[in-house]
């Protein structure tokens, strides 16, 4: 950002752009036979999902407050089950 002259609004925009292309190469070679197993694909999915959630307001480690703690509470500590 710092490097081209970017505002931090075409950075971010720059980046969600990246993102979505990498979701999208993801999501296809889910898709098609791969050398690697089923569960690497969801192990994979999950990390990129963790790293989304905890960077898609902002840095991800700058953030005050209960919000980011509420989350991972949610998802690891109190998980809602779901029947089989």
């Amino acid at each position: 950002m710092y490097e081209s002259g970017a505002s931090e609004e075409e950075a971010r925009e720059h980046i969600w752009k990246l993102i979505d292309a990498e979701w999208k190469k993801m999501n296809k070679d889910q898709m098609t036979e791969s050398l690697f197993s089923r569960k690497f694909f969801e192990r994979a999915i999950n990390h990129a999902r963790v790293a989304l959630m905890i960077y898609r307001k902002d840095d991800g480690f700058g953030i005050e407050g209960n919000e980011f703690k509420d989350k991972v509470l949610s998802l690891f500590v109190h998980p809602i089950i779901l029947p089989k």
